[in-house]
């Protein structure tokens, strides 16, 4: 009876070729944008 080798099937990892590490900090005008939506739905 003949058997095959066993062969691993190889996990690629879920973050492969993403940036990883922290994030740059929101520039004053993207915060000013998100305030402002934020108190428009609020109304």
């Amino acid at each position: 009876m003949d058997t095959l080798p066993y062969e691993p099937q190889t996990k690629i990892p879920w973050n492969k070729g993403k940036i990883v590490g922290q994030k740059p900090a929101l520039k004053l005008k993207e915060v000013w944008a998100i305030r402002t939506r934020l108190q428009m739905e609020k109304k």
